[in-house]
């Protein structure tokens, strides 16, 4: 007998509990047998250690903080102070509106938020006591996919404001955008802040994903003619509304994935840093080293009888079909020489290896492999190789190195320069794509082929345990048809009484019915951001709610927002 089969056999018996909620509890578990802890239904009867001591709640030592300080400690290994200390307290936010909710019920019936409770702190335990060598790497990013997962579900079964909903008669999100006609800039919700740019707030409260709080922005490109630049926000300001004044933007959000949670972040690599293709001013930042969905725009030229030239457009692009061009120097002071190679991947059996694919990398015979982070080239070898968190190894018959040249000598140095297929002047990668008009399905959303899978950054899609069930703030954009106009969204999240987040799939909803025939997804979750240029004030603003902490309502004081690392603005035409 463990907790989850005791819990298991009181839902099945018990008319008013949910059989949905059997499948939330044995979440972040191997299987059913998978349930340490004592075998009763007291969520605040918690253990901790190898020795499965138990911790009873009193006045002066209860469960929720017990806990969070344990989150806060042991996740130090793999996160800093900071990310530790709020994954702590998004952890104490949701099991005390858990427990809030609980006080409300008739005392001594087992309620669904009881259960969750239950779930979120035995599994928290189970996750900061493991032994497998695996998991125990992955503690940071499983205690926050499941402090996510439980509050997300808590809301999904109808514990936010389920009065509400069924009393309001609601409509589900989709029709509340029809109802507004927020598919047609011509729209009386949309202000038109600067020529073609056009702004709207979608607030109320639906029945599929209760209160929504929703920022879009559509631009038409044809009559804004506006320029689009992608930056790594950190060379500037991480505000987003300062980075947008400075630079004269009339609107900007947040661009795409950074490593944070990953726990084996090595130099050159440092958390923050951007994952995936970087374009900006026709200089490729970062390649693309994820085969990933990315908004793009391609050059313009002075004078171009195309008609989509400098339209912005969203599609995969990987590795295939991209230029390395290695610097090559060795030796050094007066006897420096200096060579150049230039290599296609998948051609003459030039290869690249990412964390999508291995960890561990071993060289085939007469082969070379270079590990490649961004331009640098930090090691090179002919047997083993660990193949970079946000890099790869680029691997090659050595036959095609230049003459004479022996790339794994101490006193070579090798840099790295990118020449994409298409002639691109901006790009930010995200993914997954969620929908393209190419695609006779009409819905392309498919992880795994977007190498969101093995150690691929971020680990918070390609190690999901959740399964796309989490509501969270999310960041979108797409295209309409022949790429006319762009359309931005900003999904609010975690605030209770305003936003709840949608899931990826509701994401995806969300943009189809505003007339986006492509659609992508961006970085979402606390780092999410839209600013708008306000005419009357002539300043650059945040429309959207922080989504930091979990919040129970609206008049819990704002917290601070997280820096944005990278940055997509879009900046009227050059006069």
């Amino acid at each position: 007998m463990t907790w989850l089969s005791m819990a298991t056999a009181e839902i099945i018996q018990r008319d008013d509990l949910n059989n949905d909620i059997i499948a939330v509890l044995r979440a972040f578990g191997k299987d059913d047998a998978d349930a340490p802890g004592p075998a009763n239904l007291d969520p605040d009867c918690t253990f901790y250690t190898d020795e499965i001591q138990e911790v009873q709640a009193d006045q002066d030592h209860d469960a929720i903080s017990y806990l969070q300080n344990k989150i806060a400690t042991e996740l130090l290994d793999e996160v800093d102070a900071d990310q530790a200390n709020m994954f702590g307290r998004r952890f104490a936010s949701v099991s005390s509106l858990l427990r809030a909710a609980d006080n409300d019920k008739a005392a001594g019936a087992i309620s669904t938020e009881q259960l969750l409770r239950l779930a979120l702190h035995r599994r928290t335990v189970q996750i900061l006591s493991t032994t497998d060598v695996t998991l125990s790497k992955r503690k940071a990013l499983r205690v926050r996919a499941l402090v996510d997962f439980i509050w997300s579900q808590s809301l999904v079964l109808g514990l936010a404001d389920s009065a509400a909903v069924k009393n309001q008669n609601c409509s589900t999100l989709v029709e509340l955008v029809q109802k507004f006609e927020l598919h047609t800039a011509s729209s009386s919700h949309y202000n038109e802040f600067a020529p073609g740019f056009h702004h709207a707030t979608l607030e109320g409260t639906t029945n599929d994903y209760g209160p929504v709080h929703i920022n879009i922005l559509r631009i038409n490109l044809r009559k804004s003619q506006c320029r689009m630049k992608c930056l790594d926000a950190r060379e500037i300001c991480t505000d987003l509304s300062t980075l947008a004044q400075r630079t004269g933007a009339l609107a900007a959000i947040s661009g795409g994935f950074f490593l944070y949670s990953e726990p084996d972040i090595k130099l050159p690599s440092k958390r923050t840093d951007p994952v995936g293709l970087l374009v900006s001013d026709g200089k490729v930042c970062l390649p693309p080293v994820f085969r990933r969905a990315a908004i793009m725009q391609r050059r313009r030229k002075e004078s171009d009888d195309e008609e989509d030239s400098g339209l912005i457009d969203l599609d995969k692009i990987g590795m295939d079909g991209v230029t390395c061009i290695l610097k090559i120097s060795a030796g050094g002071g007066v006897s420096t020489t200096h060579q150049t190679l230039e290599l296609a991947i998948d051609q003459k059996n030039v290869k690249c290896t990412h964390r999508g694919d291995a960890e561990e990398f071993t060289t085939e015979k007469d082969d070379i492999g270079l590990v490649v982070v961004g331009n640098a080239v930090v090691a090179v070898s002919s047997t083993k190789l660990s193949v970079p968190l946000a890099g790869y190894i680029l691997s090659f018959p050595k036959s095609l190195a230049p003459t004479g040249c022996i790339l794994d000598d101490d006193d070579v140095s090798i840099t790295v320069q990118y020449k994409l297929p298409l002639p691109i002047n901006e790009a930010m990668a995200g993914g997954p794509l969620f929908f393209s008009d190419k695609d006779s399905v009409g819905n392309s959303m498919n992880l795994y082929s977007e190498d969101f899978r093995g150690s691929a950054p971020p680990v918070t899609f390609s190690q999901d345990e959740t399964f796309d069930r989490n509501l969270l703030p999310r960041m979108g954009v797409g295209t309409t048809k022949d790429g006319e106009e762009l359309c931005c969204v900003a999904v609010d999240g975690r605030n209770l009484d305003r936003a709840l987040g949608l899931t990826l799939q509701g994401t995806s909803d969300l943009l189809k019915s505003l007339g986006c025939t492509k659609a992508m997804n961006l970085d979402g979750g606390s780092s999410k951001r839209m600013v708008i240029f306000d005419e009357q004030s002539g300043e650059h603003k945040v429309v959207c709610l922080s989504s930091t902490e979990i919040k129970a309502n609206a008049s819990v004081r704002p917290d601070p927002s997280r820096p944005v690392h990278s940055a997509i603005l879009f900046l009227p035409p050059r006069k």
